[in-house]
């Protein structure tokens, strides 16, 4: 017979007291230390790897800011990256969306002119399309397979009542950790470790729900690492890559750093960055920089007079779009100061596809595919330009209330 903690306390407050004194101790035995986060100074400093690799991993926004310091500034050429020019492809998130992407990629592969990738990063969903995209066209079957049948009961299993009661997350990601045991399968940890070992590299990007910055995995290095869980923590970095803050629970990580231990919950980084570029030792000149975008540089327009609720989504969603946007110009002015050559492509404006990342529908998802599918056969129309600079993406400040339209 089970009997109220609210009951015990009532009743004999010391007896309940002993049992909660109890219950930690043996918490805390089991674990050998209590977890805590680190402290401030330690959360605000970059951390860097115990065991070091031959990559360096230079820093995007700062090998950018040098550059424009150095070509503008003191009038001479920025530093130059050692090797050979590099295939770099960069994922955004996007959940349903990236259904397009993998269209594209695939479609890619039907034209005949996909490159082998050198790098690849990837955000959110973008992380789970990036590992098929950086195992090469081998994997396009799978990709497809994926984006074309997938269903919402195949990554959440929602639990809204339990989420309410407890104020805890509204679904399990459980049935998403099972997807990525069957797809990230022996054979796929395999060739990602043989690939790492060719040179070439494969990141994705997590959210730190208690520093709120994002945190950028070296996949590969992970894979090759030795550690006798090494394929695990790998399915474990692209389960908290997807996993919605709020609304899955966070994915737990115990980390050590300057040999004390501590406790990390990671979830989705997507509403912290949604495109990056790393590279092992800096992007050198020449270099191709693809950007795929799942989905529209723009959100939609609303088509009539929305409700309260529909403003508030559509305000966190163009917050989100314009933050893509922002990390696109990053990533162009990264190229512009490395000598390297933008690409860009996105879903077509005229595309039309119901709002909402999360709305996953069969139906809609091939259809995406589809058109991703057929930009990559015919030979995708790339754009050098980042967003909101081309004709009709600038912003003219207004000097009254009539207007003309070219």
């Amino acid at each position: 017979m089970a009997t109220s903690s609210a009951g015990l306390s009532g009743k004999c407050p010391a007896v309940f007291a002993a049992l909660a004194a109890a219950a930690v101790a043996a918490v805390v035995g089991c674990s050998g230390r209590s977890w805590v986060n680190p402290p401030a100074d330690v959360l605000d400093r970059t951390w860097a790897n115990r065991r070091p690799t031959p990559d360096t991993y230079p820093d995007q926004d700062a090998t950018t800011v040098a550059g424009l310091h150095a070509a503008f500034s003191q009038g001479q050429l920025p530093p130059v990256a050692p090797g050979r020019p590099l295939n770099v492809l960069v994922l955004s998130g996007g959940g349903k969306y990236g259904a397009y992407t993998a269209g594209v990629l695939c479609g890619w592969t039907a034209n005949g002119t996909r490159p082998s990738f050198d790098v690849v990063t990837g955000i959110s969903s973008g992380a789970l399309t990036a590992v098929d995209a950086f195992l090469g066209p081998k994997y396009d079957g799978r990709l497809a397979a994926v984006y074309n049948s997938i269903r919402p009961s195949d990554l959440f299993r929602p639990r809204p009542l339990r989420g309410l009661l407890f104020g805890s997350e509204f679904a399990t990601a459980e049935p998403l950790d099972r997807l990525l045991a069957r797809e990230l399968d022996d054979t796929a940890m395999a060739d990602l470790r043989q690939a790492h070992c060719e040179g070439r590299r494969l990141f994705v990007a997590t959210g730190n729900l208690t520093t709120l910055r994002p945190v950028i995995w070296d996949l590969g290095a992970v894979a090759t690492s030795g550690r006798p869980d090494a394929d695990a923590l790998v399915r474990r970095i692209l389960l908290a890559a997807c996993s919605i803050p709020g609304y899955a629970p966070a994915v737990e990580f115990e980390v050590e750093v300057n040999g004390v231990r501590y406790k990390e919950r990671h979830g989705d980084g997507g509403s912290i960055v949604q495109a990056f570029v790393r590279t092992p030792n800096g992007l050198p000149p020449g270099s191709d920089v693809y950007v795929l975008t799942a989905g529209k540089v723009y959100r939609d327009s609303l088509t009539e007079k929305p409700r309260v609720l529909k403003v508030i989504g559509a305000t966190v969603s163009s917050t989100l779009y314009a933050l893509y946007r922002d990390d696109a110009m990053k990533v162009y002015a990264l190229c512009e100061v490395s000598g390297a050559k933008f690409h860009l492509v996105a879903m077509p404006r005229d595309v039309n596809v119901r709002p909402g990342s999360m709305t996953f529908d069969t139906a809609e998802l091939r259809h995406l595919f589809a058109v991703g599918y057929q930009a990559g056969v015919n030979g995708i129309a790339w754009r050098s330009t980042p967003p909101g600079t081309e004709p009709g993406e600038t912003i003219t400040p207004r000097t009254g209330l009539e207007f003309v339209v070219p």
